[in-house]
C-alpha cells in the first residue's frame, strides 16, 4: 500500500487509500491536469502482495491470477473507471493490469462467468502512473469534463 501510493505521489497524482476493502477495491488513483488541479478522472486498483497470487499455466508459460470470489469480477467490470490489478511478489517487483475491460472481453459482457485472468501486468512504477493518465486525460491533459 505504501510503495503504490508513494510512487502516485510522485508521479504527481492524488491517491486515495478506501479503508473497508473486501470489496475489490483499496486505492483510487485521481488524475491531475497540468495546473495540479483534480480531474475527476480515475483508476480504482485491487492490490495483492505475494507469490501466491500469480501462477505459471504450463502449457505457455503465462501468468495466471485466479478470481477466488466472482463478485469481484463482476464489481470491476460495473465500474465507472478503469480497475487495475496490482501484484507485488515477494522480490518488490510491482506490476499491474488493467482488468474491468480484461473481464468484459473474457466474459462477454459478463454474459459468462470468468474464473482466471492472464496476467499480463506492465511494471508498476512513475512512468507508468504518467501514461495512465496520459491515456484516461487524453492529448491534451486539461481537463476532463
Amino acid at each position: 500500500m505504501g510503495e503504490v501510493i508513494s510512487t502516485v505521489a510522485l508521479a504527481d497524482q492524488i491517491s486515495r487509500e478506501f479503508n473497508v476493502s473486501g470489496h475489490g477495491i483499496d486505492v483510487e488513483i485521481e488524475f491531475t491536469d497540468d495546473a495540479h488541479e483534480a480531474t475527476g478522472a480515475k483508476l480504482y486498483l485491487q492490490l495483492k502482495s505475494g507469490d501466491s497470487y500469480l501462477r505459471k499455466r504450463k502449457g505457455d508459460g503465462a501468468e495466471i491470477f485466479t478470481i477466488k470470489d466472482e463478485r469481484h469480477a463482476r464489481y470491476w467490470m460495473a465500474q465507472a473507471f478503469p480497475v487495475l490489478l496490482v501484484v507485488r511478489n515477494s522480490e518488490g517487483e510491482v506490476r499491474w493490469m488493467e482488468v474491468r475491460d480484461w473481464l468484459k472481453r473474457a466474459s462477454d459482457n459478463g454474459r459468462k462467468p470468468v474464473k482466471q485472468i492472464v496476467f499480463e501486468g506492465e511494471r508498476f512504477d512513475v512512468m507508468s502512473v504518467r501514461r495512465w493518465r496520459e491515456r484516461v486525460l487524453g492529448g491534451g491533459s486539461g481537463r476532463t469534463g
